[in-house]
């Protein structure tokens, strides 16, 4: 698992990361906010959310290497809140379709390095 500092906020890191998503291929298939559903029954947290990641050639490599692991797909990416700032977490690609031995997806793990390269703090 990786986790990224964030060098913005909470909202223009979602921002940064949904225009990263899009301009590197993947599509956001859906966006869960944690926060505001939290909110429904009460609870205020700060900013949390997880955005769901993939696309359709990436599906069609995926299924043409082995069906039973469309279980996988989306790719997850957590965005939340702490006392330290903003973090982004998320799985490599490649460890999550490593156990179904697919490798021809691994292009993936450089997409979501330059995704996470717009949000990183860099020292």
């Amino acid at each position: 698992m990786e986790l990224i500092k964030s060098k913005f906020g909470f909202k223009e890191t979602m921002d940064a990361l949904e225009d990263a998503v899009k301009a590197n291929g993947l599509g956001i298939v859906s966006k869960i906010d944690a926060q505001a559903n939290l909110k429904k029954i009460g609870m205020d947290i700060r900013g949390n959310a997880i955005l769901e990641v993939f696309s359709p050639k990436y599906a069609k490599m995926l299924f043409n290497a082995n069906i039973k692991a469309g279980i996988e797909p989306p790719l997850r990416i957590y965005i939340f809140d702490d006392n330290d700032g903003t973090h982004v977490e998320y799985y490599k690609p490649s460890e999550i379709f490593s156990k179904w031995n697919i490798n021809v997806l691994n292009e993936l793990d450089s997409i979501f390095n330059k995704i996470m390269g717009v949000i990183r703090v860099t020292d």
